[in-house]
């Protein structure tokens, strides 16, 4: 991609900055993309993956660091939306890698907040925190759980959409596809409330392990998407629904913590002909990211009440939508926008 190219796509995103950063010494190679600061300080974790490119995982800051700004605004947080990848690849130094990242993240001075995700381990966040205080740790009691409470977050805005669509949880059969920490702990929160679990992960014995340990039965990671049920939770990585994919869906609707579960924004379109509910991916994972913001930069202690606020917001957007005739999707985008846009402490509905 040219440099004028690049700066195109972030003034059309409306991105405030990006950094490409590396460490000759460690093998450290990645990009922080800060979308907004305009609420407060942009909150987003770091994730390290094997991309194919180094453009793809350019394309995957972007992508997240945008949706992190809508998380944030659409759950009236005071904070804005970032995100940092991390290109795993033959040689990284991995401790001296993450020590580095974090000397990049200290240099951001506050304006970028940080923690785990995709593929981030709890030692990588340790060596994180020798470099900067602004990362958020896991085993840290006073923060809590953060999986947990993104699981939470997501189990508030399935009741609302169990609500919506005249659906008892008790009985109702929910798909999980993806059984890590947050998948694992949405198995748990549903089938304490009477719901079946089937779950389907590219780990068969994880799979397994979470399906034994709630009464449900485990799926071949194929047969997630087209397997009938009430509700469909991605909760692995994004991009799984798509034209194709979502033509094959036997659910009555989506609602999962994967970050960009839909391919492109014409999918939501898709899905709403089909009759499918969806929550949009921003509102209904926002558990973790607001938990860590009332710890980080409120200094709240542990508190489920807000998370059950992902319930009102879900009824909200799907009632909003309906009346404008557009998809959930398109609904929560310009609630959060708009938040957006009024700046720091002021609400938009």
């Amino acid at each position: 991609m040219q440099p004028m190219a690049v700066l195109e796509r972030l003034s059309a995103q409306g991105h405030e900055q990006v950094i490409a950063f590396q460490d000759s010494r460690s093998g450290l190679r990645g990009f922080l993309a800060i979308h907004s600061t305009r609420r407060g300080p942009a909150l987003g974790g770091v994730r390290i993956m094997r991309y194919p490119s180094e453009a793809l995982a350019f394309e995957d800051a972007l992508r997240l660091s945008r949706a992190m700004t809508l998380k944030t605004a659409l759950a009236d947080l005071p904070a804005g939306g970032g995100k940092a990848v991390i290109l795993d690849r033959p040689g990284l130094r991995r401790r001296a890698a993450f020590e580095a990242f974090g000397r990049v993240v200290e240099g951001m001075q506050g304006r970028f907040h940080t923690g785990p995700d995709v593929g981030v381990r709890p030692a990588d966040l340790e060596a994180i925190a020798r470099s900067t205080s602004h990362v958020a740790r896991e085993g840290d009691r006073k923060l809590g759980d953060i999986s947990q409470h993104t699981a939470l977050g997501v189990s508030h805005a399935m009741r609302a959409c169990f609500e919506l669509a005249g659906i008892a949880p008790r009985g109702a059969r929910v798909v999980i596809q993806g059984a890590g920490n947050v998948g694992g702990w949405l198995a748990r929160i549903l089938a304490e409330v009477g719901c079946i679990i089937a779950v389907a992960d590219v780990n068969g014995a994880r799979a397994r392990r979470v399906a034994r340990e709630v009464g449900g039965v485990a799926l071949p990671p194929a047969r997630a998407l087209t397997t009938a049920c009430d509700a469909l939770a991605p909760c692995a990585l994004g991009g799984v629904l798509d034209a194709r994919s979502i033509s094959r869906l036997r659910a009555r609707i989506v609602c999962g913590a994967a970050n960009n579960v839909l391919a492109t924004p014409e999918d939501a379109v898709r899905l709403a002909r089909r009759g499918i509910l969806y929550a949009p991916d921003y509102l209904a994972n926002a558990g973790g990211v607001i938990r860590g913001a009332e710890y980080e930069l409120l200094g709240r202690t542990q508190s489920w009440t807000s998370l059950e606020k992902i319930h009102d917001r879900m009824i909200h957007v799907s009632r909003l939508a309906s009346r404008r005739r557009i998809s959930t999707h398109e609904a929560a985008e310009r609630l959060a926008l708009a938040r957006v846009r009024a700046g720091r402490g002021k609400r938009a509905r």
